[in-house]
């Protein structure tokens, strides 16, 4: 049964070759172990070299040695941290001397009047993924949100993704939470007081407070919109959008992958199909990840033709948009008065909507402006999002000959995933568990303002909803979490981190 208590180590580099890799171990008194190991004794805090051998004293690795006492390291324990070379086979070889050296025996320093030894660090055994941050959080070195955002920090595909999970890391979100949780903690104190006064010594007394607290209560909801909006937005930079590009065959939606990836990432040929499996691309717009899937074009003839790879492509292609947040369906706006044509784009609308998850958003984007003069454009274009039921002031007019309208259409994207461009540095990482409980601590103060708006206020109720509120609150930053959600969590950590 392994046990938090047990010492662990783990290389902490990633895999493959590099100038430096680096092993780590964290337990208790590990000083005798690193005297052992290194045969000298290590400093707190400064680094020295050392020459790491074997049992047969031949050299494993020249490596620069740095020791952190408990509980001043990262995990609350004492911390060795061997850093060589970085070949998987050098640091094979360093983690495989840790272990015999563990199982030494040495004196018995601690008891001099006892004649046995001791292991030099017994119990030593390769860490799970994510355990060195997990022991830091039990430590109380770190909170969850924090620890999330290492994980955030490091899987970051954005320059802005980083920020957002360094400010996270600092405690930006956590101490927004904590702050949130006092206001609430406060507040349920004070109901819980009203509810223990005796009401004929101080009806009017009471009344003036009842109605304090229904105003601080809302104050409390403001304050979590505002939250809940900030972690939106860094759910937004860690996961992305996943949009997908769809529409009939030969409207150019290879040519929109290409222009919004600024390199050619589809095939583009005047002959209808060419698309016939899912290419799948990631970029970004103003530091925000888009994951773009250009997909095959969907006609009806398609499930009567005997082309297995085409009907493949379209399966798949359906799969995506029941998966996606927003589909960019494609029009070709030169063909807008071909009979066949517009009655092939109604039915494939139709099932769109089938389609697609009840978050996805729809939007139209019409191709091959190009063709027209703008006077004549005008007045092609003027009923096109009413007949189409966009809820756009204007159409989406776009040219992947020649690039107009690009702008504005990654513009429209970023508004339709809700980016806020006026929270622009305020942002920090968040995940979907975040706003699962933030959305669950808005729904217990609405309730419990709803209640203290009643003519019979129910003090009782009131005081339920907040605390509540305020458990959902605490399992944001780990006060109040479940064994397993942990595990979930450090889990998909790597190993060493």
């Amino acid at each position: 049964m392994q046990a938090f208590s047990d010492p662990i180590i783990a290389v902490s580099t990633a895999p493959g070759r590099g100038a430096v890799g680096i092993v780590r171990i964290s337990g208790k008194k590990l000083s005798r172990f690193a005297k052992a190991l290194l045969g000298k004794n290590l400093n707190p805090r400064q680094v020295q070299f050392s020459r790491l051998k074997d049992a047969r004293q031949e050299l494993i690795d020249e490596v620069l040695a740095l020791y952190f006492q408990g509980p001043e390291s990262f995990t609350g324990e004492d911390v060795l941290e061997l850093q060589g070379h970085g070949g998987q086979q050098v640091l094979q070889r360093m983690i495989k001397r840790c272990f015999e050296v563990s199982m030494q025996n040495v004196p018995n320093e601690e008891n001099q009047n006892q004649d046995n030894h001791l292991t030099v660090l017994p119990h030593l055994r390769l860490a799970n993924p994510g355990e060195f941050t997990q022991r830091a959080f039990l430590n109380s070195k770190i909170d969850l949100l924090q620890a999330e955002s290492i994980m955030d920090l490091i899987d970051a595909s954005t320059e802005m993704a980083a920020k957002s999970a360094s400010r996270s890391l600092s405690g930006v979100f956590s101490k927004e939470i904590d702050q949130l949780l006092q206001q609430v903690t406060l507040a349920r104190v004070m109901i819980e007081a009203q509810i223990d006064f005796p009401e004929e010594e101080i009806e009017e007394l009471q009344a003036r407070e009842q109605e304090k607290t229904t105003r601080e209560i809302e104050e409390i909801i403001e304050q979590t919109q505002l939250i809940l909006s900030k972690a939106r937005q860094g759910v937004l930079l860690k996961e992305g959008l996943k949009t997908v590009i769809a529409g009939q065959p030969n409207v150019g939606k290879s040519s929109l992958m290409n222009q919004l990836c600024e390199q050619e990432v589809s095939i583009v040929t005047d002959i209808a199909g060419t698309t016939r499996d899912l290419i799948k691309q990631t970029l970004q717009i103003d530091g925000i990840p888009i994951h773009l899937i250009d997909t095959a074009g969907i006609h009806q003839l398609a499930s009567q033709q005997n082309d297995t790879v085409e009907k493949l492509g379209i399966e798949r292609a359906w799969k995506e948009m029941g998966q996606a947040q927003l589909i960019l369906f494609v029009h070709d706006l030169s063909r807008i008065d071909n009979i066949d044509y517009a009655s092939a784009e109604e039915a494939l609308h139709q099932q769109i909507k089938q389609h697609v998850g009840p978050q996805a958003n729809v939007v139209h984007v019409w191709n091959k402006i190009d063709l027209y003069e703008p006077t004549h454009l005008k007045s092609v274009t003027k009923n096109l999002n009413q007949a189409w039921g966009s809820q756009e002031d204007d159409p989406l007019l776009i040219s992947t000959r020649n690039g107009q309208g690009l702008q504005a259409l990654k513009k429209n994207i970023l508004h339709r995933m809700g980016w806020d461009l006026n929270l622009g540095e305020d942002v920090y990482s968040a995940r979907e568990r975040h706003l699962l409980s933030l959305k669950d601590v808005l729904f217990h103060l609405q309730t419990a303002k709803k209640i203290a708006h009643e003519a019979q206020k129910n003090m009782d109720l009131i005081a339920e909803e907040m605390r509540l509120a305020q458990n959902a609150l605490s399992q944001i930053t780990g006060e109040f979490n479940s064994d397993d959600l942990l595990g979930e969590i450090f889990s998909k950590f790597c190993i060493g981190k």
